[in-house]
């Protein structure tokens, strides 16, 4: 399938077309004890540990919390957990705050263990699983304190359990419950499938003074066109995954408060060393081949940035302005890549999706940006659920993704940087970066920030030379408001879809 600009223009002009009809309507008296949110989609489910997607975490951060979390600033500090301390190479001390679950029983150490063996489990479907597997041994101190004792020195571990999808809940409780019992600010009251979510507030959530309102009602709206219309009318109070199209509209509406981080989530690609992209010179020249300011106005309506580097938040140390920008637009240097690798008029196959429109409009923007250095690019753009199946399997000589980071720690980004790991639709394939690996592993093992950042500086020298990953552009995390919301924050950079972690210091007016 091949889409030229004149299509892809006809395309966003009946999106933006559609929200014009998202006029204001009389806005109805709201409950002043309950916040009403618009989700994007309903959750596929409630299960702990699972990746359930944007919105299904922030769904699940209504009734979970973690040992560890993120501040505003992007600091990483505890949440259930008083302290996280490292005890030699292989050992770190947690003692816990004096917490309950919603059913009124203390979170305690044993509960802790019982969370990590259920990840552990062959065939648990955990998210964090690989990860924790790192973790030998659940040593019980007393109540409150326990240690967790590591196979290999591991710096990355305390924001591993900062992750959004390794909640803490009461031991054994999804013997009864799918969703388990959870230590959150509430408590699931009913669900009516594929339609919404209502949520009372718990009596015994840790943070004094909070929740400030009882009620969460979520209703879900897969059509965005429809939940801009729900806010925009007063219908909900807050709504996520604001459509990058009726950002400015919704900016400028007196009535609503729009919230966005510029750097959240991001498109880059991934490459099938099976093909011409063995070649290292050939993935670098498409790395110089992209002007990804048109990818930023095109795709997100200028809510956005470019990504020309590994995806690293300025709010960390391991942030290396220089490094940041090794991808930058350089079509010269792209064609002569290309002369080097013998790849003049080479013909290559581009994995992407018209199903979602930001899949589908940065491919056509990529295929033009390489028509214009001498890359032929043919597009494959089936259904989502076919596309991943496709790129699983391996076809494609090269594929659009859009994913985000889910911790600060620098190690975030192996997943998404080595080819060597596991295949999956979502990450390079089919080669090796020279060293990269071993780089990775010193890096997880060292304690000393300054030695870390070198190690991690040199990192992506390797992912810019060698371009396992070619970065696109960040797209914009958007939530929108009423004004009656009130402490609205939100988490920084590649974390901040994940600022529904946030929602329990909200407060109505």
């Amino acid at each position: 399938m091949i889409l030229d600009r004149r299509t892809l223009l006809k395309l966003t002009a009946a999106s933006s077309a559609a929200l014009a009809f998202g006029a204001h309507a009389s806005f109805a008296q709201a409950p002043a004890d309950t916040l009403r949110i618009g989700l994007s989609t309903y959750p596929a489910h409630l299960k702990p540990w699972v990746n359930v997607g944007y919105a299904g975490q922030l769904v699940s951060s209504l009734i979970n919390r973690y040992l560890m979390t993120y501040t505003t600033e992007g600091k990483l500090v505890g949440e259930l957990a008083e302290s996280f301390e490292r005890e030699g190479d292989k050992a770190w001390v947690v003692k816990l705050k004096d917490a309950k679950f919603s059913n009124g029983q203390p979170v305690t150490a044993a509960d802790v263990e019982w969370n990590i063996e259920k990840i552990k489990a062959e065939g648990s479907g955990a998210y964090t699983r690989d990860a924790m597997l790192e973790v030998e041994k659940v040593e019980i101190v007393d109540d409150r304190t326990f240690k967790l004792l590591t196979k290999t020195p591991n710096a990355a571990l305390p924001a591993l359990f900062a992750n959004p999808f390794l909640q803490i809940i009461a031991k054994g409780s999804t013997d009864t419950q799918d969703h388990g019992v959870g230590a959150g600010p509430f408590t699931l009251a009913n669900a009516e499938k594929g339609v919404g979510l209502d949520f009372e507030a718990s009596p015994h959530y840790f943070k004094t003074g909070f929740p400030k309102f009882k009620k969460v009602k979520v209703t879900a709206y897969a059509d965005e066109n429809l939940r801009v219309a729900a806010i925009t009318a007063g219908d909900v109070d807050v709504i996520d995954y604001v459509p990058w199209s009726a950002m400015d509209q919704i900016g400028a509406d007196a009535n609503l408060g729009l919230e966005t981080v510029a750097t959240g989530a991001f498109m880059f690609l991934s490459f099938n060393g099976a093909g011409a992209f063995k070649d290292h010179r050939l993935r670098r020249a498409v790395a110089l081949s992209i002007r990804r300011e048109e990818i930023v106005k095109g795709v997100f309506f200028g809510h956005g940035a470019p990504l020309e580097g590994v995806p690293r938040s300025a709010t960390t140390p391991f942030y290396n302005a220089e490094l940041a920008k090794g991808q930058t637009y350089d079509p010269d240097r792209a064609k002569a890549l290309i002369k080097e690798a013998g790849a003049e008029g080479v013909t290559v196959n581009l994995l992407s999706t018209a199903q979602y429109g930001m899949h589908r409009d940065t491919a056509v923007i990529v295929q033009g940006h390489l028509a214009e250095v001498g890359i032929n690019v043919t597009l494959t753009m089936p259904d989502w659920s076919t596309r991943v199946t496709m790129g699983n399997k391996g076809q494609g000589d090269f594929a659009i993704q859009g994913l985000g980071l889910d911790t600060f720690d620098p190690d975030a980004v192996s997943a998404l940087i080595d080819p060597t790991l596991s295949p999956t639709f979502f990450r390079s394939r089919n080669f090796e970066v020279p060293g990269l690996s071993a780089l990775l592993a010193k890096g997880r093992a060292e304690f000393d920030l300054e030695k870390r950042k070198a190690i991690y500086a040199e990192v992506d020298k390797l992912v810019v030379e060698y371009t396992p990953f070619c970065g696109l552009s960040y797209r914009a995390t958007g939530f929108a408001r009423l004004k009656r919301v009130n402490n609205f924050r939100m988490l920084p950079d590649q974390i901040s879809p994940f600022s529904g972690r946030l929602f329990d210091e909200l407060s109505l007016s």
